[in-house]
């Protein structure tokens, strides 16, 4: 499991060992399974790689080690959080667009209003969790052109990618995981360049926090502009996933919805 993790990020063993204070030889003999590591050891090579939480999760499981997820929200009630599953199916039933996301900022499952809006069929494309983070989608025109305050929304991601749980990121020294987002988001539109490092430079690291919110300026063609409040709220600690609700403004917004989920598929 760790070596498929480090080679999708496309490390070396040596990469991942710099980055984690240890060995070469400590990294191939845990991939290869003549050493366990120490949870410390084990802790450091997740960190390295910057795994998102459920995968984490399993491999901290695999090693016969209690999830950090507990440590974040040690809730003790079982079943008091949502399972993934759980909670793809739970937004389903909402009539507002609605999307999990986990704590790499990609979409896990979205539901039938948000996909309608994207012009998208998630279980036919995007299926890569690199395609689906949220930054990497943010330099793609399909998305981009649609998205009327970009430049704020690019100013949020930079904010929460700044302000990590896991660790800050930094343009200079990115961890292997965001060095991978960015080059997807400078291999995108070459438009959206620019305002992304200017959203860069002015944003100011976000602390985390329980709720929280954005604004969403949606312009669908043929249709008109689309204002919804992004509202998000943990879904699973243990497993860092989040519901995002993008609730209607107003009325105008209620209708122009209604007619986008009326549409064909685009």
């Amino acid at each position: 499991m760790l070596g498929t993790a480090r080679r999708r990020r496309k490390l070396a063993q040596r990469d991942v060992a710099e980055i984690a204070g240890l060995s070469v030889e400590a990294v191939r003999s845990y991939e290869n399974a003549r050493r366990s590591p120490s949870r410390e050891h084990l802790f450091a090579i997740l960190d390295a790689l910057r795994l998102e939480r459920s995968e984490r999760n399993a491999i901290v499981a695999a090693a016969g080690y209690a999830s950090d997820g507990y440590e974040l929200s040690p809730w003790p009630v079982r079943g008091f959080m949502f399972t993934p599953d759980e909670a793809a199916s739970f937004i389903e039933g909402y009539p507002w667009p609605a999307f999990l996301s986990n704590d790499s900022m990609e979409v896990v499952a979205a539901n039938a209003a948000a996909q309608r809006l994207w012009s998208v069929d998630l279980n036919t494309e995007f299926l890569d969790p690199l395609e689906r983070n949220l930054l990497g989608v943010a330099s793609n025109p399909r998305f981009a052109t649609r998205c009327a305050n970009l430049p704020e929304i690019l100013t949020m991601m930079a904010a929460v990618f700044k302000g990590h749980h896991r660790g800050p990121e930094s343009m200079d020294a990115p961890s292997p995981y965001f060095a991978s987002i960015l080059e997807r988001f400078f291999a995108g539109d070459p438009a959206r360049i620019q305002p992304f490092l200017q959203a860069w430079q002015t944003a100011v690291p976000r602390t985390p926090k329980i709720r929280w919110e954005y604004p969403i300026v949606w312009d669908e063609p043929g249709i008109g502009t689309l204002r919804f409040r992004g509202m998000v709220n943990p879904a699973s600690e243990p497993d860092g996933l989040a519901f995002n609700d993008w609730i209607p403004l107003d009325a105008a917004t209620w209708t122009a919805l209604d007619r986008v989920k009326a549409s064909p598929l685009r």
